[in-house]
């Protein structure tokens, strides 16, 4: 029997307080090789909160996230490690205006050390259309086109995704759930918020729920 698999992302223990709020505490949880985690829950639970410290945007108060069994908060080796091993894209997926696709990419492929989108990921996403336009002439499913083409280059070990299908329509949306099955299959690993119980269910997604904390 094989041993079993580290997971490629580990939570343990996560606290954040924002506006003198607790958004949660003592929160953990795993996301294995091939799996998709489902964050859902109600406005104002922390799912956003948790996506944004996972990819090391947001410092928690305490706890720890570790990418590949490298600590997302700690030393700048490891610090540098985790990320790199990530594809991360916010709700609001706003990249600077001026840029065209093609150079977000290629800044997003320089940062990772890997290559700009593939043929086959051009063609699911719809992106040859997008490659040379400026995201500030983007419609919202434009430009989480775009974003989400840079979150996958790699592919990164992790995905970190906050409602990917948002401004997506239904072509558009069942592409991006072919792209996550996939992603997952291939053995890696996959965090995503959405209110879209659908979707979830669609692409397999073990479902996490969080709370509004009171207080």
């Amino acid at each position: 029997m094989s041993a079993p698999r580290e997971p490629v992302l580990r939570v343990e223990d996560l606290a954040v307080r924002r506006g003198g709020r607790t958004i949660f505490e003592d929160t953990s949880l795993a996301v294995a090789p091939g799996e998709i985690v489902g964050l859902v829950g109600p406005n104002g639970c922390g799912k956003s909160t948790m996506l944004a410290c996972i990819a090391g945007v947001l410092a928690p108060r305490a706890g720890h996230v570790r990418v590949g069994g490298a600590s997302v908060w700690g030393p700048r080796r490891d610090r540098q490690r985790a990320r790199t091993a990530l594809g991360y894209v916010p709700e609001a997926a706003d990249p600077p205006p001026f840029l065209r696709a093609s150079e977000l990419w290629a800044l997003c492929a320089a940062a990772r050390g890997v290559g700009m989108p593939g043929e086959e990921l051009i063609a699911r996403l719809g992106l040859e259309e997008l490659r040379e336009l400026a995201l500030e002439r983007m419609s919202l499913g434009q430009r989480r086109r775009a974003c989400l083409g840079a979150a996958l280059l790699g592919p990164p070990a992790l995905l970190v995704l906050d409602e990917p299908d948002n401004g997506l329509d239904a072509r558009r949306t069942d592409a991006l759930e072919v792209v996550l099955r996939d992603h997952a299959a291939a053995g890696h690993a996959c965090i995503v918020a959405s209110h879209d119980a659908g979707m979830l269910d669609r692409i397999g997604a073990r479902v996490v729920r969080l709370a509004v904390r009171a207080g």
